[in-house]
C-alpha cells in the first residue's frame, strides 16, 4: 500500500515538476501583496506633521529641543527652540479654523524628510486684514525636515510655501 501511495505521488507531480511548476497554496489577495515597509524617518515626520495640523501642543513640544529651528523661508521667518516655536504656533493657530497637509510626495535621504504636497487652511480673516470672514486658503509647498531619529526630535523645519498663490486667493475672497 505504501509503495502504491509513493507511485501515485510520483506520477501527480512528475508532469508539474517536469513543467518547472511551483505548487503555491491558495492566499488571500490581501495578505499575499507585498506589503510596504514605511521608513522610520518617514513615519516620524507624518507624525510630527499630524500633531502641527491637529495642533497637539504636548506633543509637539516632544518634537522639539532648544536648538529646534523652525523656518518658514518664503516668509522670511526663522524660530529656534521649543518653547518659542510653540509660542509662535499657538499664536497663528489662534486664528486657524481647520489646518491639514495633504501630501503628494513624500521621500527621504537619511534623516532628511522631504514633503511635497498642499497645505489647506481655514482660518479666521482677522489674520489676512479680513475682519468678519472666514477665509479658505490652498497653498502648495514642501516642507522639509532635519530629524534627530535618536532622540525622535526635529533638529529643522523649513517650509517653502507658494505665498503667490495663496495672494491671489486672497485678493478673490
Amino acid at each position: 500500500m505504501l509503495r502504491f501511495g509513493i507511485m501515485v505521488l510520483a506520477l501527480i507531480s512528475a508532469p508539474l515538476w517536469a513543467a518547472g511548476a511551483d505548487i503555491v497554496p491558495d492566499q488571500d489577495p490581501v495578505t499575499a501583496e507585498a506589503k510596504i515597509e514605511i521608513p522610520a524617518p518617514i513615519l516620524l515626520a507624518q507624525d510630527y506633521i499630524k500633531a502641527l495640523t491637529h495642533r497637539d501642543y504636548n506633543k509637539l513640544s516632544r518634537f522639539y529641543s532648544r536648538e529646534t529651528k523652525f523656518n518658514d523661508r518664503t516668509a522670511s521667518k526663522t524660530i529656534t527652540g521649543g518653547s518659542d516655536i510653540l509660542t509662535f504656533l499657538r499664536r497663528i493657530h489662534v486664528y486657524t479654523l481647520d489646518y491639514s497637509f495633504e501630501p503628494d510626495h513624500v521621500f527621504h535621504s537619511g534623516d532628511l524628510v522631504v514633503m511635497i504636497g498642499t497645505y489647506r487652511y481655514k482660518s479666521r480673516g482677522d489674520l489676512f486684514g479680513k475682519p468678519g470672514q472666514t477665509i479658505e486658503l490652498t497653498i502648495p509647498g514642501v516642507t522639509t525636515l532635519d530629524l534627530d531619529m535618536e532622540e525622535k526630535e526635529i533638529k529643522s523645519h523649513v517650509d517653502l510655501l507658494d505665498y503667490d498663490t495663496m495672494r491671489d486667493q486672497l485678493a478673490n475672497q
